[in-house]
């Protein structure tokens, strides 16, 4: 089935939560795990396929759960590769109600196909955690060859037992590491490929070379939320963390990366909420999101929108000016005692909406105005904040009133006075994907407020907003 979804969602209630990225004749195989959410136990994987990012077919599950008693009721992330005539997954077999009775809840399993649709279950590969890594945590492989050593390599997602390390039990992440000749004997190493002490467990592992560098790609769940990097000029190391080292914030999570030959893409998940409601906890799952990945010249790593998608909304919409108010002079907003404000007409459900700004100073701040109710009673803001750095993402009004703020996602997002900078925004439904620049990408949920305007403002700084330009889709 065919779905021209720009974010993809399995069908309601079920989500899509972890992707693996394949990239194979032509085309990016997308397995996913699929979220039931209809109160069963158990997750299965799910194809999903696309030449574009934009067009998507969904092949429905290729990777079943298994039963209440098996190891695999939980089917959780891993990874696909070629080898000779055939194809691999090596995946997490996850059963909770194993750790109750004091079993091993996690072990890596293996599953053969010729043509990625069909798969047979190995039954006889299952791999243990070693006495030194945990037996709750050990899931997430990430097979690769390793040149330099000339076998295969498997990392996977772990933490050090209790009995190996006197670090506290939030920071004995690890990622471990095992080796093979044939893909079914493996030797796990007594060191860690990755061990920083700052982690509980660093999952959903991703490997690959730009360059010079190697980038090891995870997600973290205790410090931070979000999808994370380390970077080294060779595979022994050091991993060391760059000054900006994610891509996202934490409404995207879980992300993995497939190269199809020019460019490399990162997929991950923007998370639904409880209830699909504005103030409610976030979920595991939700609809799938790429950016693109490139490498700056100093090698740090950025993302931006794919071109696919910018070409995909390329109707131009009409609107018009509604009102503005205080410091308001044509294209230019607010100074450094009053707002100015600029409201336009409403925008539809999925869009595509592009500005051009300049600022005049890192003071105050000043933003792009969503879902606008008459007369402001309700919306939602993208919000920059030049003096810290920040591009953030709120809502008026808040449900606390004691809250000084509601800020629901944040991002590190640098802005030179007197330059002019390019946003673009993203808008299918409660999804919202906002780029800046070509550079900082942030994620966001919209579930609360339907339609409405969209406008400008700029308080206790001075800012000159281009001529928006609206988008529709084909």
């Amino acid at each position: 089935m065919e779905n021209s979804q720009v974010f993809y969602r399995s069908p309601w209630p079920s989500a899509c939560a972890d992707v693996i990225p394949f990239y194979d004749e032509g085309e990016f195989k997308l397995f996913y795990l699929r979220d039931l959410r209809n109160g069963e136990h158990g997750c299965p994987w799910h194809l999903l396929t696309t030449p574009d990012l934009v067009r998507y077919t969904e092949h429905g599950e290729v990777l079943p759960r298994g039963k209440p008693d098996e190891q695999d009721l939980w089917v959780f992330t891993g990874c696909c590769i070629k080898h000779g005539g055939e194809y691999c997954i090596f995946y997490t077999g996850h059963n909770g109600f194993f750790q109750d009775l004091g079993w091993t809840a996690q072990k890596i399993l293996l599953a053969k196909s010729r043509d990625l649709l069909h798969w047979e279950k190995v039954r006889e590969f299952a791999l243990e955690p070693p006495p030194w890594l945990s037996n709750s945590d050990f899931r997430d492989p990430f097979v690769f060859y390793d040149e330099e050593k000339g076998r295969y390599a498997m990392l996977v997602t772990s933490r050090l037992a209790e009995a190996e390390t006197k670090l506290p039990p939030q920071y004995r992440g690890v990622t471990a590491v095992a080796y093979s000749d044939d893909l079914l004997r493996w030797d796990f190493a007594r060191e860690p490929f990755y061990a920083p002490a700052a982690h509980h467990a660093p999952e959903c592992s991703d490997l690959f070379k730009m360059g010079d560098w190697w980038y090891l790609v995870f997600s973290e769940y205790i410090d931070k939320i979000n999808t994370t990097y380390r970077r080294a000029k060779s595979l022994a190391g050091p991993w060391t963390a760059p000054k900006h080292n994610s891509f996202d914030g934490h409404a995207f999570y879980a992300a993995k990366s497939a190269f199809d030959g020019r460019r490399r893409v990162l997929f991950g998940w923007n998370c639904t909420k409880v209830n699909e409601t504005d103030a409610n906890p976030w979920e595991w799952g939700g609809h799938i999101i790429a950016h693109e990945l490139w490498q700056d010249t100093d090698g740090a790593l950025y993302v931006k929108c794919p071109d696919e998608r910018k070409a995909h909304f390329s109707i131009a919409l009409p609107f018009e000016q509604a009102y503005q108010f205080g410091a308001a002079d044509g294209d230019v907003l607010g100074n450094s005692s009053c707002q100015g404000v600029k409201m336009f007409t409403g925008m539809p459900e999925t869009c595509r909406l592009d500005l051009r700004f300049t600022t005049t100073d890192d003071a105050g701040e000043f933003g792009v105005i969503l879902r606008e109710s008459e007369n402001m009673a309700q919306y939602y803001a993208v919000k920059f904040e030049p003096k810290h750095n920040r591009l953030a993402f709120e809502r008026w009004p808040r449900k606390e009133n004691t809250a000084h703020t509601l800020i629901d996602v944040e991002r590190w997002c640098p802005l030179e006075p007197g330059m002019e900078n390019h946003v673009s925004f993203f808008v299918q439904g409660s999804v919202l994907e906002v780029y800046v620049n070509g550079r900082v990408a942030m994620s966001a949920r919209m579930f609360d407020f339907k339609g409405g305007g969209f406008g400008f403002y700029a308080r206790w700084t001075t800012v000159k907003f281009g001529q928006p330009a609206l988008y529709g889709s084909d």
